[in-house]
């Protein structure tokens, strides 16, 4: 009798163990999990959780299988542990700068003159806008959003997001690039803008900026002109 009581304390003993190892486990498992992941926030942009995170644009893409620079709230993304940093602190000082960057391209919407060319003075009209992750007005634009609004103006039809954009019309390398071309980043792309000439572009950049005037950078792919 002694001998089965003595069993039965080893076996709950053996169980219990078991148990904790398994939450142990488990626990264990999840942290890793967060560590390794992002949850999108309202007015995340896929450029800014990379910077966060001390990782590329392009990387960061390519661990999430994304072709597009589109992503919407909830959405649980792979991210480098190497950063780790607080986004939302990346975004706030990105954002202490919006005024001023606004500012500035307004300024710039009043001195700059594109008559020659009306797609860019359409464009130019927008200069101070709001990135806005997903929108497609005068309220606020994405940098594909803000493609589409403008040649939709002139007739031209183009798809939403820019992987897509960057399949219409006829390719165009750096040193043909004629101003009103649209411009492309990365294959497939994540952003565009358009060309306005000595290596320059207007483009809605990214959260907490504003749509501006910039050079191409060395992520520049190709040109497409549709027009």
């Amino acid at each position: 009798m002694i001998k089965f009581k003595s069993f039965r304390y080893i076996l709950l003993t053996s169980i219990l163990t078991i148990g904790i190892l398994e939450i142990t486990t488990a626990k264990l498992f999840a942290t890793t999990l967060t560590n390794n992941t992002y949850t999108v926030k309202s007015g995340d942009s896929l450029s800014l959780i990379a910077q966060a995170h001390g990782e590329s644009l392009n990387d960061l893409m390519k661990a999430n299988n994304k072709w597009d620079d589109l992503i919407i709230a909830g959405q649980i993304l792979n991210v480098s542990i190497k950063g780790n940093r607080n986004i939302h602190k990346t975004v706030r000082n990105e954002g202490s700068t919006y005024l001023t960057d606004q500012v500035e391209q307004e300024k710039i919407r009043n001195s700059v003159v594109f008559t020659s060319n009306p797609i860019l003075e359409y464009a130019s009209s927008f200069l101070g806008v709001p990135y806005v992750w997903g929108g497609i007005s005068p309220e606020g634009f994405d940098c594909s959003g803000f493609t589409q609004y403008v040649f939709s103006h002139f007739g031209v039809t183009l798809p939403r997001v820019s992987q897509e954009q960057q399949n219409v019309g006829k390719l165009i390398s750096r040193d043909d690039l004629q101003p009103g071309d649209l411009v492309f980043f990365g294959t497939p792309a994540h952003h565009v803008g358009i060309y306005i000439g000595n290596g320059k572009m207007i483009d809605a950049p990214h959260s907490g900026a504003v749509i501006r005037i910039q050079s191409l950078n060395s992520d520049f792919t190709y040109g497409r002109r549709v027009n």
